[in-house]
Order: C-alpha cells, then structure tokens, then sequence
C-alpha cells in the first residue's frame, strides 16, 4: 500500500490514460457499428463512456489542489458509475424477449433511482474533502447519505443478477452463453472493486479512489472484448461490405437472434421507411404481419432453405417480396436472420398494365371480329343462296369455290385470333365427329387456284385405306393444313411441285395416328435456320424472299396447335432444293368405314348444290338483328322448309312480338345498339307473363373469341350458333330444337328445279356501282331490288340529325355505321365513305369534324335516296 501511495502521481495518470482510452474505444465502437440497429451498440458505449467518467473524474479529483473543483470532478466520476449501470440494465434488457413496455419500465426505474443518486450521495454534504500529501481525498461525513448510496447499490446489483440470470436461462446458444458468462464476470469485477470505498472512506486513504477506477476499466475491457466476439459478424459486414450494402439495388436486413433489426442498407431504409430510426425495431413493427407470423417465418428460415413471402411494409405501404435465411455460425447454430427485400410495387403496376392491356386486346378482337364475320357472313350466305337456286354447272363450280374460300376465310380469321389465346395458353381444343374426306377436299381447293396462277404442280394423295369419320378438333386440323400448304405455295418458285400425303396407321381398335406430310421443291432452309424455324415473327433471308407476304407467325401457331393436339411436327429441308414437313396427330375413330379413292374428288370439287332435308310449314320462328341484310340471309336459307319467320331489327320489336305471338324457336343477335341480346334475354326470362318465356332462344353472333359459347350459355341461352352461318349447321339446330310433331322429312320426289328470274333495271341506276351491288346479292337482281327498296325505306336523316341535336355522340357513331355498311352494300361507296368519315370522327371524339361535315353528309345521303325513290318507282 504504501509503494502506491508513495507513487500516486503515476497512478492518477495511468488511472486518467485508461479513462481516456475507454472513452476512445466507445466512441470508436458507436462509429463504427453506426449503421447498426438496436440497443446493443448504445449499451456498449455508455459502458465505455461511464467507465472513462469514472476513470477521468476521480483521478482529476485526486489530483486537484482546488476542493471546489475536486467535488465536480468526484460528481463526474460518480455520473460515470451511475451510466455504467444504466449501461448494463440496458444491455441486459436488450438482449431478453420481453416486451418492449416492460424494458422501457426496467430502464427508466433504474436511470431514476440513479439519478437520485447522483442528487443525494454527489451532495456536498455527503463527504468531506481536504488535501494529503499533495493529494484531494474524501472522507465520509453524512452517514444516511452513505446508507442510500449502498442500498441503492445493494438493488441494482439485486437486480442485475435477477435479470441476469433469467437472461442466462432463456439464452439457446453458445455464443450468447459466452456472452453471459462473460457479463456476470465484469459485473463481478465492478462490484469486488467497490468493498474498499465502502469500509475505508471513514479513514484517510489516499488511494481508495484507484480501486474503484481500475475495477471499473479492467470490468469494461473484459466485456468490450467478449462484445466484439459477439459482435464479429456485423462488425465484419460493416468493415468489409458497408459501401456494397449502402448501394445496393435491393432492401437487405439483418436480425439478431432475438429477433430485433441490427442493420440495414439505405435501399430498404427508404423502401420500408426505416430513415428515423428507434431504438429497437422487430419484423411486426416493419411488414403488417398477423400475431406468430414473425417466429414461424424465422423459424423456418433455420431449416436452411431460403423462403420467399409477399409482404406489404408498414410505414410506406410498399408491396415486396421478402426472401428469409439464417446464417449459422461455426457451431452450427444461428448466428443471425438475413432478409433480402425486393420491391414489387413497380412489378404490380406493370402486371396491372398488362391486365388492362390484355383486356382491351381482347375487347378488341371481340369487336373486329364481329365486324369481319358480319360481312362473311352475308357473302356465304348468299353464296349458298345461288347453290340452291342455280342450275348453270359452270356459275355453280364458281359458287362452290366461294363457298370453300370462304369458309376458309372464317377459318383464317379464327387463326389469327388464335394467336393471342395461344399466346396467353387460353387456345380450346372443341372435338366433333368429322369426314377427314371433306377437310381434305377443303384445304386442297383453297389453294388450288393460287398454286395454278404460279403454275405449280399441285397434288394432294390420301391413302384409300383411311378412315371416313374421325373424332377431334376439325377446325384445328384445318388449320394446320392451311398453314402447311400456304408456306409450300409461298415459297416454291413458279413451275415447282407440291405434294401432300395423307395415310393413317392404327394405334388400336378405337383411334388412328394420322400422318400429312407436306413436300415442296422450293427454296428450302438452312441448316442454321433450323432450330429457331418454329418462334414466333421468324422469317428468313427477307432480302430473298421480301416478295412473299406473311407475319412469320404461321409456324409458330401451327406448332403450338399440333403440341396441343398431343402430335408431332418435324421439317427435313436441303437448302435450295426443298422441304417436308410431316405432322402426326393421333385421333379417334367414329366410323371405320375406307375413305377410298380421292384423287379425282379433290381436283374435281363439289358442285353438289345443299338442298333441305325437312319442312316445317306449322313452325314459327323469330329472327332478331339489327342488320337487315343478315335478316334476309336468314330468311333465304330457310325459305324451302317453309317455316313462319318475323325478323325484328332491335330488342324492344323483339319483346313486343314475343308479348302477341308464340314462337317455337328465337333466334337472337348479340351486339345490337340500345338492348342487346343478353338483354333482351334476361328481360324475356324474368317476365312470366310473357308467351315465350320458356321459348328455346338461340344466340346468333359473330364473337368468335374464346368461351363465348360457354358465357351464352351461362347467361342462360339455349344453343349457339356462330356467324357465318353454315347451312347444315343452321338446319341442325332448327331440327334440335324444333318439337318432331311440326317436322316433315323431304324426299327425292320432292326437290323441283328453280329457275332464276331477271330483271333489266340497272341502266336507271347509273349512280350506283350496280356490278359492286350485285356481286353482293350473289348475281340476283330481284334480291339486289329488294335491298335497295330496303335501303331506301329505311331513311336515317332524321334520326341522324336529331342524335347530332341532342350530341348524343354514342348512338350518333351506331346509326353513321349502319348507313356507311348499307350504302357499300348497294353500290354507294361515295356515301359509305362520307359516313365513315362521321363515324370515325365520333370514335376519336373529333367532334369539330362532324360540325364541319353533318350537312354535307346529310346532303349527299338525301340526294341517293331521291334518286332511288325516282328509279324504283
């Protein structure tokens, strides 16, 4: 004792270096670990700074000749003491999973009784101070202030022990054992190098402040150290990693093992709202997460496979995708919770885009649908008007070509709708019984005429073996062959040959594998060009073959349509010299019965003219479409059975006849301006008044787009049928839905011969374009004279004029539609295109045109309709 009292100089400044150094390493720690989250970094600090207080102030105090300044500098090692304890109730509490109400409580109760504390025992009255042997030390003076010092300490050594040794129990790992461990070691530390002030001060001892400052030091460096073990993963992250965190793309944050946040990188600071941060933040303070959401995910994560969730933050109301792991340390146990975060907010937006997008696709490909099929419609129909009632084999081939083309047509615009329900894998496969005889005849003549205009030798060989009647998608089947030929034909020079073999083999007793191999002597393809000949929009050598018209799409649907159909597409090609491509299909056998000889079939066609195979003169129907012309179709289809058909041309004529008369079958268009068909429907169906409510009501339209059929008859219709109109398709659905009672089967004996009138009326038409008029009433001048009289009785002016008063735009662009058809129809494009211009103005809300123009169209739309009164009457 004496060799320290005699060197007590040394002993201050070495008591002051220390002071000062722990002051440094907190400072240096805080620094350091700044990007750290949590209480951890602010408990070692005030530890380092509580130590460094002590350290500093009573080694300044024992140094002071000045009693004055000695008081404050002992107050300011008696604040050190008093942060160092808070110091440790925060760490403790930091590191137990217990509510964050209830460690705030521990926390501010434990600064409280400090700073009482520092109040009472730091009162000058408490001890005296005077100096010896050149040295300031104190001496107790107020025994009571004394007694509050000790039992304050008494409590929180109490409880520090308390909370220490319930944190011991609930630690799971090695590591934080070490760390407590280590922590009960320098609380021990702390306290042994308190006995001497608490039985000495009454005596004169120089050097009794030494034993409180260096226990206090020698009690922080051990637990720094055994921190910065603890710590060694973060500190590690921080030192190497900090700038790669700080800008990086996506939110990173790591948890402890008591599940707080201890880092994270200024992306997820600002994606979740992380920028002011608390003290202490958990996964349910961060993403909206329903109670034991948090330690499922965590625990989870343990099992070592990295788990994805959607969450939304808290604070910005941000969507991300969240992707949980655990990082083990050297025994195997968890050392920390990594969290990667993404933000799908953008994502969302673009998916929401691309639903408005793909919905708008196909609202559009509904309507320009309906638009295309409304005018093949009428051209098939008439078509099949003149195979009824023409007895010239030469106009009835003509007839028949149109009619193939045609219904290829149909199928042509189907493929290209199809490519958007293959591309979003919505394509439906719809399997009917089908004569494999008729889809080759079919896909033969479409391409006949084309492949004579470039003199190719064009031929098409069907092994007679084959079976007639086959079970499976018809219309998918037809358009393989189509794609398949029309590639053949394109890209074979003038002059060259095509060849298409069809055979079959049997797979068993029920089904067949069919096998259509396409060969051409063409330019071929090369070999490079070969694995990527089936992608979408791929068409080679465009410099080559820039002549040849095409979206490279065909390929490409013709493979998704074989794949769908369960069969296989293969290509052998010798650039320069030609190709083959052979398609497998597999399909079910309806009727077994040889195909036979087809060879002269197919280059002959079909003049067969369609007769009906019933009458009915007792039935009753009604037809409902706005268009007129479509009503006229209708009407000459059926007109050899006979049976009583009213047309209305919109929904309210519709339910008025339907309130006067019963029908015994309803034939009803969708899209028709103010009630469409599913209106009308629904209106029927809920008035049990009505004398056709429970009338078979067939829903007649040109929506082609996928599950149409189905939504009809969800929407409570009881058949479909597809615009164009088949004949035999529409005689079918009649005789289902028609009661047997009213049905009279036709024999040979009686179909007579039609003979086609004539008229010689057009020279009074010279406004007209009579050829462009006629070739739409298939050739008929009775029926050309009865769409004009048609056209002419249904005068729009004053309708048009009043929707232009009242800027009722939307009805306006419906009415301006209907006249610019029905004057190309007639032979008045000048008109038609003069009502176009209105029409297209009203859809581009172009409203300064149609204010322009109105008159002017009115004027001329009157002039035709004058001139038709004077020639037709």
């Amino acid at each position: 004792m004496s060799f320290i009292q005699e060197n007590m100089l040394y002993v201050n400044i070495l008591i002051l270096i220390v002071g000062t150094t722990s002051v440094h390493l907190g400072v240096s720690f805080l620094r350091r670990e700044r990007n750290t989250k949590g209480f951890f970094k602010y408990s070692v600090f005030l530890l380092a700074l509580g130590s460094g207080l002590c350290s500093i102030g009573y080694s300044l105090m024992s140094l002071s000749p000045n009693l004055t300044a000695a008081y404050v500098f002992r107050v300011i090692g008696l604040l050190g003491i008093d942060i160092y304890i808070i110091a440790e109730i925060i760490l403790i509490t930091s590191c137990l999973n217990i509510s964050r109400t209830a460690e705030i409580f521990i926390i501010w109760v434990t600064s409280l009784a400090a700073l009482l504390d520092l109040v009472i025992y730091g009162n000058p009255g408490s001890n005296k101070f005077y100096r010896l042997d050149n040295y300031t030390i104190y001496v107790r003076d107020d025994p009571y202030r004394h007694l509050f010092h000790y039992s304050y300490q008494l409590l929180i050594a109490i409880c520090l022990l308390t909370v220490g040794l319930v944190w011991a129990f609930n630690v799971k790992y090695k590591r934080d054992k070490q760390l407590v461990l280590f922590a009960f070691l320098s609380n021990f530390i702390f306290a042994a190098s308190s006995i001497p002030d608490l039985f000495l001060t009454m005596h004169e001892v120089p050097f009794l402040h030494a034993s409180y400052c260096m226990g206090v030091s020698i009690a922080f460096a051990v637990f720094f150290t055994s921190a910065n073990d603890y710590m060694v993963f973060y500190i590690t992250i921080n030192s190497i990693s900090k700038d790669i965190f700080s800008t990086l793309g996506t939110g990173l944050l790591v948890f402890d093992t008591n599940y707080h946040l201890n880092l994270s990188n200024d992306y997820a600071n600002k994606l979740l709202g992380l920028d002011k941060e608390p003290q202490r933040i958990r996964l349910r303070e961060i993403f909206d997460l329903r109670s034991g959401e948090p330690m499922r995910m965590f625990d989870k994560s343990q099992e070592g496979i990295a788990i994805d969730y959607r969450l939304t933050a808290n604070v910005t109301g941000k969507v991300t995708l969240v992707n949980f792991s655990c990082k083990m340390d050297r025994n195997n146990q968890p050392m920390c919770y990594i969290l990667v975060a993404t933000d799908l907010t953008e994502e969302n937006r673009l998916i929401e885009e691309a639903q408005s997008a793909n919905e708008a696709k196909s609202t559009f490909l509904s309507n320009i649908s309906h638009e295309i099929r409304t005018p093949i419609n009428v051209i098939s129909g008439m078509d099949e008007l003149i195979l009824r009632e023409c007895n010239d084999d030469t106009i009835l081939k003509y007839a028949e070509n149109i009619n193939v083309a045609s219904r290829n047509l149909t199928s042509l615009i189907n493929d290209v709708l199809d490519f958007s329900k293959i591309e979003s894998g919505k394509i439906e496969i719809v399997s009917t019984d089908f004569d494999i005889g008729m889809v080759l005849n079919d896909s033969y003549n479409l391409f006949l005429s084309l492949a004579q205009q470039k003199k190719q030798i064009f031929t098409l060989e069907c092994d007679p073996s084959t079976p007639t009647i086959l079970y499976g998608d018809e219309i998918r089947l037809k358009q393989i062959l189509s794609n398949l030929i029309s590639n053949a034909v394109k890209y074979t020079p003038d002059g060259g040959t095509i060849n298409v073999y069809v055979n079959s083999e049997e797979i068993d007793e029920q089904s067949t594998l069919l096998s259509i191999k396409v060969k051409d002597n063409g330019i071929g393809i090369k070999s490079e060009d070969l694995p990527n000949l089936f992608e979408n929009f791929q068409r080679f050598e465009l410099s080559r073959n820039r002549s040849v018209q095409g979206t490279g799409l065909g390929l490409s649907i013709t493979k998704s349509l074989v794949t769908l159909l369960h069969g296989t597409i293969n290509v052998e090609s010798v650039y320069g010299r030609g190709s083959t491509f052979t398609v497998r299909i597999p399909f079910t056998v309806s009727d077994h019965a040889p195909l036979g000889k087809t060879r002269e079939h197919f280059l002959a066609g079909s003049s067969t003219k369609h007769k009906v195979s019933f009458t009915a003169k007792d039935a009753s129907i009604l037809a409902v479409d706005d268009v007129q012309m479509n009503l006229d179709v209708f009407l000459g289809l059926l007109k050899e059975t006979g049976i009583q058909i009213d047309c209305a041309v919109n929904g309210f004529i519709a339910l008025e006849k339907l309130h006067r008369k019963r029908y015994d079958i309803i034939f009803l268009d969708h899209m028709m301006p103010e009630l469409d068909g599913i209106q009308v429907l629904k209106l029927l169906r809920a008035d049990r008044d009505c004398l056709n409510q429970a009338t078979p009501v067939i829903m007649l339209t040109a929506n082609a787009m996928m599950g149409a059929d189905r939504k009809y008859l969800e929407d409570g219709f009881d058949d479909y049928l597809s615009k164009p109109i088949n004949p035999s398709a529409l005689e079918k659905m009649v005789l289902k839905h028609l009661p047997d009672s009213l049905i009279v089967e036709r024999t040979e004996t009686d179909f007579g011969d039609d003979n086609e009138a004539t008229s010689d009326f057009t020279s009074s038409l010279d406004f007209l374009d009579t050829e462009s008029g006629l070739q739409f009433a298939a050739g008929d001048l009775d029926f050309y004279h009865q769409i004009l009289s048609t056209y002419m009785n249904d005068d729009k002016r004053e309708q048009l004029n009043k929707l232009y008063q009242e800027k009722d735009w939307v009805n306006y662009r419906i009415v301006a539609h209907s006249i610019k058809g029905t004057s190309l129809t007639i032979g008045a494009p000048e008109v038609s295109e003069a009502a176009k211009g209105l029409e297209f103005a009203v859809k581009e809300q172009r409203y300064e045109y149609i204010d322009e123009h109105h008159d002017e169209v009115m004027k001329m739309y009157g002039e035709l309709l004058e001139k038709l009164k004077k020639a037709l009457h």
